[in-house]
């Protein structure tokens, strides 16, 4: 059997370059995402000041997400991409200049997270719209665990990267570097957008405020009258809430198992090689039948991953552990987005990706900040622990009360998979 066979999305070329661009910039992403936990971490000592990171990037994503939704359907989604992307690489142009000067501080690293999150609350609909118009529908579903592969390939790179340029170069030159070179990463994405033909939005293009919020209420009533997509989106939104832990991972690392820089960058890039490993057997077996009942048991999964990861004695466990919330959150992940995107017609995609965006984000992102306070009372390993068992709690409340999900199965999938 051919790989064109097993990997039918890789028959369309815009959609091959798509995955080498975004591949370098998910790299450089990465590499500056892991950089400013640990500069902050190294600088303060503190889980909150980690922390607050999630608390500052929702505030845009909230408040602009929506809008940009809105745009992602009713713009040429490749003009969009090539602002945003400018956008972002100018940020961490800016972020790699402070912080060689010797002018970085919490409070400078929290302006540019600002920045950097306003490009994005645009950037995330729009990367998530245009995935879906380079490959037949047919081809989405092996094509969102293609793109699942380099994302997750740039989660093992990218942390582990960061470890070794910090402990090679030291604290300054070594997250300028990291910084720098996210800044330059952009340019593989802005390359492939300029080689794709421009996208003819389908949509009305509103005119008036009162257009744009009567848009989003459209995606708004689509998404209450249609309760799969309600229950996928909140069930992962509540799940990583309670067990996200990223933001106490430069703690953990540092307090509970004694490592320097390269050993943080290892623990954090094995969460990644977990969804990666998962990513590349999603491409290659069969359709999952019953899809909603499957999302439900990965999140179960990851809770329980998170407590095992939370009570790990050594390096070795951790990283086994924390490759499996990994894995069961890069199932849980490729099959919402799967469902998510089947259900939605092209003219509300770019609207549904903001909100699904909002979910996706805003979970994790809250859930850093409540973990990181939660920890600076009781400790990083209590927090880990009630955080991966309210998971669980969420996943078997969806299980009795969420029919929607449970029973969901796309006959779609089943007939073209």
């Amino acid at each position: 059997m051919e790989i064109g066979d097993r990997l039918p999305a890789l028959r369309h070329r815009h959609f091959r370059n798509w995955v080498l661009g975004a591949f370098v910039s998910n790299i450089g992403g990465q590499l500056q995402a892991w950089a400013i936990f640990w500069h902050l971490d190294h600088l303060t000592h503190s889980t909150l000041s980690v922390g607050y990171v999630g608390l500052i990037r929702i505030v845009p994503l909230i408040g602009l997400g929506l809008f940009g939704g809105v745009v992602a359907d009713q713009f040429d989604r490749r003009k969009v991409l090539i602002l945003t992307q400018t956008g972002m690489a100018l940020s961490a142009a800016g972020l790699a200049i402070v912080t060689i000067l010797g002018l970085i501080s919490p409070p400078v690293i929290y302006v540019f997270i600002v920045l950097d999150a306003t490009a994005r609350a645009f950037d995330g609909p729009v990367r998530q719209a245009i995935v879906p118009n380079l490959v037949p529908s047919e081809h989405y579903p092996n094509a969102a665990s293609i793109n699942g592969i380099q994302w997750r390939l740039g989660e093992v790179l990218g942390p582990a990267l960061t470890g070794i340029l910090i402990a090679s170069l030291g604290p300054v030159h070594g997250t300028f570097a990291c910084y720098a070179l996210n800044a330059i990463s952009y340019g593989a994405v802005i390359g492939v957008v300029l080689l794709q033909p421009s996208y003819t939005p389908t949509s009305v293009r509103s005119t008036s405020a009162r257009e744009v919020f009567h848009s989003i209420g459209e995606g708004i009533q689509f998404l209450r009258s249609t309760k799969v997509l309600a229950n996928a989106m909140w069930i992962d939104f509540w799940g990583t809430f309670f067990a996200g832990a990223v933001a106490l991972l430069p703690a953990f690392a540092r307090v509970e198992l004694h490592l320097d820089a390269r050993g943080y960058g290892y623990l954090a890039a094995s969460a990644g090689f977990g969804a990666m490993v998962a990513s590349s057997v999603l491409a290659w077996i069969p359709t999952i039948r019953r899809q909603g009942r499957w999302v439900i048991l990965m999140i179960t999964a990851y809770g329980l991953a998170t407590v095992l990861f939370g009570i790990s004695p050594n390096l070795w466990c951790a990283m086994l552990f924390l490759a499996c919330t990994g894995a069961a959150d890069m199932i849980s992940t490729v099959l919402r987005q799967t469902i998510r995107q089947l259900a939605i017609p092209d003219t509300l995609r770019g609207r549904l990706s903001g909100i699904g965006m909002i979910f996706q984000v805003c979970g994790p992102q809250a859930g850093d900040f409540e973990a990181a306070t939660l920890a600076n009372y009781t400790g990083v390993r209590a927090s880990l622990l009630l955080g991966g068992f309210g998971a669980m709690l969420i996943a078997g409340w969806y299980g009795v009360r969420g029919p929607a999900l449970d029973q969901y199965e796309s006959r779609h999938m089943v007939e073209g998979g």
